[in-house]
């Protein structure tokens, strides 16, 4: 890179230090600023921060290699977590279920659930569990992607620019907590979408015949997904991407998508941060349509640089490369290069630190608090920062290990998060299910996926065959676990109740007076759902220039637009907003 780009680089990293140092003071009042930002940040924030969250370096290296393979069905390929469905679903319903619940973790929400006996900590404690594994997984998958993106640029080598990554981050997250997760995450989220608007219209200008002729994935260029194609079966460094049965894998993919959404969790723990740090309920849904619309930024610019790298001709040998390789080219003069790169060392922060601030809130409440309870504020805040250097020291020294970006995002998305997709939904929604069963579902989960890890011959390398053995091995742990335990405390399953009001099995007393609020959920989590995919394709559609597709999906887009901003920003509203 040039001395421009170099300081332009130089310049973000400054000004993420600044900000850390900033909102210091604000976050050390209390362990509730630290992790929530004492429920006083404005949804257009929190909204931004979600979308800057759910955009790293990793996964676009990840996307970027499926788009170039499959070409739009790459996007299909990545409903099993890149898409990230679980937006709609707290945008319809979860994440006023999230605020309504008035917690600071999801592992302090079992207690709530469950009560405070052995069955109650016990849930508390698997889910806290659960979440600070799946921490360490997803900063793994960070790192591994970090280093071998910024060696490219800078002159370091892969472990120091994981180390350099490490530490910056660490700073200002552990100085700041969620107040300057969420304030670096605004500024970060603004330039992100600068460089995915650059990058798109450079390929969309770039794209033609001669490009659709070269590019491996261009005969799967529709919005409408094939259901078998013999062709949809690849071999690339990174090992075999067997989908000749695509509407299968689809269909397997988009399940997982929406329990991970239904569970309340994402697949992360930032994400139902996000919504127990809004100030309201009604807030909920203004963060979900805004974090919709901007994290819409990342498919064209996926689209585009996948784009680029076959006008470059690069790409061939090993897709996990096309990032840096494209960087590199003309495309991106001096002072862009340093802009765009430092968008994507955004991206990657932005994910960084709220993924280590969510998973300290865990080892905080849920265990170093649950063994101290007569912690000070002080004592509870410097926990934090303890914590987050505990997690990213041990996803170092597992990145080190990694060789495949893709063989890890697998593991994370197709092993890992499906161990806790039953338990972590059934707790919603039915009344009977106890915190033994909810614990007992999460290790025989986990069991069943670490087990297929180990022995990847048992499924074949068939993802479809990983998921379903799993998330049935959860789902006969939590059956079993609730038969062979005492039932829940009906007084406690009833303040919960009453207090979050979620749709599901409930006694039918109980649940006659939201019939009408649980069917108006169901349909909005439709409309959300549609709404959330068109939003991503269309922006693709554009650039490959299918205006038949276009055109179709943009009448549908704007009904559902109008339908989903009245609600949510109308005067209905409002007036909800008054009475409650």
């Amino acid at each position: 890179m040039s001395g421009i780009d170099y300081a332009i680089v130089a310049s973000y990293l400054v000004l993420l230090l600044v900000v850390g140092g900033w909102f210091a003071r604000r976050a050390s009042q209390s362990s509730d600023a630290y992790f929530l930002g004492s429920n006083r940040l404005p949804w257009w924030a929190l909204g931004s921060s979600g979308m800057s969250s759910n955009l790293d370096v990793a996964g676009t290296m990840t996307i970027v290699t499926m788009i170039y393979l499959f070409g739009v069905h790459g996007f299909f390929i990545e409903m099993r977590g890149g898409v990230v469905l679980p937006i709609a679903v707290f945008m319809a319903f979860m994440g006023k279920y999230h605020r309504r619940s008035e917690v600071m973790t999801t592992a302090e929400w079992m207690e709530l659930r469950f009560g405070t006996d052995w069955q109650g900590k016990a849930a508390r404690v698997t889910a806290a569990l659960t979440y600070v594994v799946i921490t360490i997984g997803m900063v793994v998958f960070f790192l591994s992607a970090m280093g071998k993106f910024l060696a490219v640029f800078l002159p370091f080598s892969e472990l120091q620019c994981q180390l350099g990554v490490l530490c910056i981050a660490l700073i200002y997250t552990g100085a700041s907590g969620l107040y300057g997760v969420v304030w670096t995450d605004v500024f970060q989220s603004g330039l992100i979408g600068a460089a995915a608007l650059y990058v798109a219209v450079v390929a969309g200008l770039e794209y033609g015949p001669h490009i659709a002729e070269a590019w491996p994935g261009s005969p799967f260029n529709q919005a409408w997904p094939l259901w078998y194609n013999e062709n949809l079966r690849v071999e690339h460094s990174g090992g075999v991407l067997d989908y000749r049965w695509f509407g299968f894998f689809l269909i397997f993919w988009a399940g997982k998508g929406l329990l991970e959404g239904l569970g309340g969790s994402g697949g992360s723990a930032y994400m139902a941060q996000r919504f127990y740090a809004a100030r309201d309920e009604k807030d909920c849904g203004k963060i979900g349509m805004l974090w919709t619309v901007l994290f819409a930024f990342r498919w064209p610019m996926v689209l585009g640089f996948a784009i680029l790298a076959v006008a470059l001709g690069v790409g061939l040998e090993n897709p996990e490369t096309i990032l840096p390789e494209v960087l590199l080219s003309d495309y991106f003069p001096p002072g862009v290069r340093g802009l765009v790169v430092a968008a994507m060392l955004a991206a990657a922060m932005s994910t960084f630190d709220s993924t280590i601030n969510a998973g300290a809130s865990y080892l905080v409440k849920d265990g170093f608090q649950l063994l101290k309870p007569d912690a000070s504020e002080r004592s509870l805040t410097w926990a934090g920062v303890v914590s987050s250097v505990l997690i990213v020291a041990v996803g170092l020294f597992i990145a080190l290990q990694v060789d495949s970006i893709i063989e890890v995002w697998v593991i994370i998305v197709i092993n890992l998060f499906p161990a806790f997709l039953v338990p972590f939904a059934l707790r919603w929604f039915w009344g009977k299910m106890s915190g033994c069963g909810f614990a007992v579902g999460v290790v025989a989960g986990f069991l069943s996926a670490m087990t297929l890890v180990v022995f990847p011959d048992i499924a074949g390398g068939n993802e479809m065959i990983m998921l379903g053995v799993t998330v049935v091995v959860s789902w006969l742990g939590c059956m079993f676990g609730t038969m062979c335990s005492p039932h829940p405390d009906q007084m406690q399953v009833l303040e919960f109740y009453r207090k979050v009001r979620p749709m599901g099995w409930w006694p039918k007393e109980w649940v006659r007076d939201r019939v009408v609020d649980n069917r108006r959920d169901r349909k909005d989590l439709l409309l959300a759902l549609l709404w959330q995919l068109l939003t991503f394709l269309l922006p693709m559609l554009t650039m490959l220039r299918r205006w038949d597709e276009v055109v179709i999906g943009f009448v549908v887009w704007l009904i559902l637009s109008v339908v989903l901003f009245k609600k949510y920003f109308g005067r209905r509203s409002r007036r909800l907003r008054s009475r409650t």
